[in-house]
Order: C-alpha cells, then structure tokens, then sequence
C-alpha cells in the first residue's frame, strides 16, 4: 500500500531528530521547492549558528564505526572483491564507499560541537573538550540538490544505531 503525497508530508513534518534531550533544532523535512519530483524532500535549515559558523548534519560516530560502515559499504560497491585487509586503506575510503553505496553526494566527517547536553551521544565519539566526530551528510551552506534523501539517512540511522542531528560546526586553524 502506498502512501499519498499528503500522508508522507504528514508523516516526514512530525518526525524530530535531535542531538541531546532538550530539542535545539530538530530534523525536519519539507518538500522540494526545485525538484518536478513530489517525492524528494529536503531537510529544513536550521537558525544561523550564533556564533556565525555552519552548521552540519550528520551522525555522532568513532573512526572505527566509519571503518566497518566502509567494509560494508566496500562490498556493495565491490561485490566480487575481497575487502583489503589494510586499516590505512579502509580509513581513507571509507567515506567515498558509503558515498557510493548510499547514492550521497556529501559523506565527510568533521569535528562538531555540542550544545547542551550530550545524553544521547555514546562516550566514545566525545572528546574531553566537547567535540564530537561526526558522519556529516549536508550543510547549510550546500543547496538544496546535495541534500541526502530521508531513506539514505534512515539507511544510515539503522547501520549506526543512532540518531542524527545538526551540529555546529568548529573550524580547524592552525
């Protein structure tokens, strides 16, 4: 049975996806204002971070989480190829296996910060200082085009075993 227009923008407009237990800026999907394609959504741009920065969606996530999502993802772009058993290899391709695999157009990671508090996010993807490694998907200074889609997110979602969110991005000097 499939769902009319009407009922999947129902659906898609109540679903909210934070980082933390106090709900900063929810995941929240629209439809198209550029696509002839009623089914293409895009994800709502949060408020400009205060501080001026981007900000990234994506999920909380560990190098070795990226590692494995990348030997899976090796495997659906190469089927008839063994993984390399090389933790070099996979760590510098992972991103653009899970690119492949999913259909992404944006798959990098980046460092995040998080605001208020961070229940939801495992220990492990946490540094001391606050920062969280992140899975990032989109940016709200991409257009709308590169957006990820809601299937390749929950696909994501459901290999992780977590929640994404929009974070506020901490640029790297120096």
């Amino acid at each position: 049975m499939s769902l009319t227009t009407g009922q999947l923008e129902e659906g898609l407009s109540k679903l909210q996806i934070t980082n933390s237990r106090t709900p900063s800026t929810p995941e929240q999907w629209v439809p198209s204002k550029y696509s002839s394609d009623i089914s293409q959504y895009v994800l709502v741009r949060p408020p400009r971070a205060p501080c001026g920065h981007r900000q990234l969606f994506g999920f909380p996530i560990t190098m070795k989480e990226i590692r494995d999502l990348g030997a899976i993802a090796f495997h659906h772009v190469q089927p008839d190829e063994i993984v390399p058993d090389d933790h070099f290899f996979l760590t510098m391709n992972s991103y653009t296996f899970i690119k492949l695999s999913l259909g992404l157009r944006v798959c990098i990671s980046a460092h995040g910060k998080v605001v208020g508090d961070s229940d939801n996010i495992p220990p492990q993807c946490l540094t001391p200082s606050g920062k969280v490694l992140l899975l990032v998907l989109w940016r709200d200074t991409e257009p709308e085009a590169t957006c990820p889609t809601p299937s390749q997110v929950r696909a994501l979602e459901t290999k992780i075993g977590r929640l994404p969110g929009w974070w506020v991005e901490i640029p790297q000097f120096g």
